[in-house]
């Protein structure tokens, strides 16, 4: 070292002497202006001396009318519990038979289970029983989320059952070694055995 006081490079740089005033951007003095502009177009609360401005009333909305509007109607929810409780129960396992989830489900234990637990309404047990006696036959393009979907796996009698949930597709228990799903009633396989549906839900469209 020479004997000198040096200032390390990292040493922080003496302080700047403020910049002057002249030179400075005009918005830094008058930012604020079109802020209080608009607050006196608005006829806002604004201090004068101490006094109040006069201040503008609140609007009071007028009330809509139309021709169109009809009384009130309770909302009916019962499809929203039903589906709920039915997509629930995705991946409980098939098991002929099964009427809970504890146990499993086969197909008209699972709508059963459905409808009892959702609604409080008792089905007939079997997919053929709970075709020919539950509810109202429906058109397959008129199905609406809620209705029982039949199909006839093999010869004779109806032997499968599932909820619609629309959209095309329905929730049911399938077979052995399945688990409770939502399918497409579209598909091939389902089309080609679908025999009917039936509505429970009385007033659904």
């Amino acid at each position: 070292m020479s004997g000198r006081d040096t200032i390390p490079p990292h040493y922080p740089a003496g302080r700047r002497a403020a910049p002057s005033a002249v030179g400075r951007a005009p918005t830094t003095v008058f930012a604020g202006l079109p802020v209080l502009a608009l607050l006196l177009a608005l006829g806002g609360c604004v201090s004068d001396g101490g006094r109040e401005v006069a201040t503008v009333p609140p609007s009071v909305p007028k009330p809509l009318r139309s021709a169109h509007t009809g009384p009130a109607e309770a909302l009916d929810l019962r499809t929203d519990d039903l589906l709920m409780r039915a997509v629930g129960l995705i991946g409980t396992p098939y098991r002929f038979g099964g009427t809970t989830p504890q146990q499993g489900f086969d197909c008209s234990g699972f709508t059963s289970y459905v409808f009892r637990e959702a609604l409080g309404i008792p089905l007939p047990r079997t997919a053929n029983d709970q075709f020919q006696r539950a509810g109202v036959p429906v058109d397959k393009p008129a199905l609406t989320a809620g209705d029982l979907v039949f199909f006839q796996q093999g010869r004779g009698r109806i032997d499968h059952v599932g909820i619609y949930v629309g959209e095309g597709r329905f929730i049911h228990s399938p077979s052995r070694g399945g688990r409770v799903r939502i399918d497409a009633l579209g598909s091939p396989h389902w089309t080609r055995i679908y025999r009917g549906a039936r509505r429970l839900l009385a007033g659904t469209p």
